[in-house]
Order: structure tokens, then C-alpha cells, then sequence
């Protein structure tokens, strides 16, 4: 018969991650579970997903955007940005218009009510990013930042 130690109570036991901490991808999700759990709770109060928060920062830098630039800049197929546009739009958060040149084409830009409601939501998720990221010394953000960017931009 073998012998199979009993289960601990003991509820400082952790489990062996040594090879999921050389992963990046790994240390990377875990980051991003306590990134976003912060950043969830600071948009709840302005009753944004990530992906609205996302919308409206674009087509705040970038006035009049067209729908295929947005959905580029921010990785999302044109089916799913039309989701989100019109739950935005429905809100009175954005507005659409057909290009005068193509009418295939439209131009999205925040409502007065977008800005405002931005404005509120960029603090705020500013506030979760410092939550986040309070661990580290500045140059350490900087760096943190930088390497990242790295990753995704070309």
C-alpha cells in the first residue's frame, strides 16, 4: 500500500509556481487579474467596461475617427466596436455620422456628456493604475511601461 501524506490544514502551504514565474505570459496574467480587479471596481462607479473606457479614450484623442480606425487602434473586430458604439451612442456618451465623402463610412465623437463622463473615468482609472502598480519606484513604472510597449507595438 502507499503512502499518500494527509492534506494539511496549514493554510500558509503554497503551492510550487517556480516554473509558471519563468513564464512571462504567466506573470503577465496574474498582473492582470489584479489590474483589472482594480480598475472593474473604479468603473462601476461610472458604469464603464473596459472596453467602453477604451472607446471613449480614443475617439477623445482623436475626434471624428472613422469606425475602421477605431476598431484598429483598439484590436477589436468591426462587429463587436459596433456593439459597443451603440451602446455608447445609446447613452448619449458618443455620436456617429456618415461621412459626406463615402457614406459606407462613419465618424464617431464624443457628446459633451462623453467628455465629461471621460474626464471622470481616465481619473479614476488612473487612481486604480497607481493602486496597482504602488509597489514599484517611478523608474521602475517608467521601465515597466517601456518594456511592455515593447511586446504589442512595432
Amino acid at each position: 500500500m502507499s503512502s499518500i501524506p494527509p492534506l494539511s490544514d496549514d493554510s500558509n502551504d503554497q503551492a510550487d509556481q517556480s516554473e509558471l514565474l519563468d513564464l512571462v505570459g504567466y506573470n503577465i496574467r496574474r498582473s492582470y487579474i489584479v489590474i483589472q480587479a482594480l480598475f472593474d471596481k473604479e468603473m462601476e462607479k461610472h458604469d464603464l467596461r473596459q472596453a467602453e473606457f477604451s472607446v471613449l479614450s480614443v475617439v477623445k484623442g482623436n475626434p471624428g475617427i472613422n469606425q475602421r480606425t477605431l476598431a484598429e487602434a483598439l484590436a477589436v473586430a468591426p462587429p463587436n466596436l459596433a456593439t459597443l458604439l451603440d451602446r455608447l451612442e445609446a447613452r448619449g456618451l458618443l455620436t456617429r455620422q456618415r461621412s459626406t465623402g463615402d457614406k459606407r463610412v462613419q465618424h464617431v465623437e464624443l457628446t459633451k456628456e462623453g467628455a465629461r463622463l471621460y474626464g471622470r473615468a481616465l481619473k479614476a482609472a488612473a487612481a486604480a493604475d497607481d493602486a496597482a502598480i504602488e509597489k514599484l519606484s517611478e523608474a521602475e513604472r517608467m521601465q515597466l511601461r517601456t518594456l511592455l510597449r515593447k511586446i504589442f507595438i512595432e
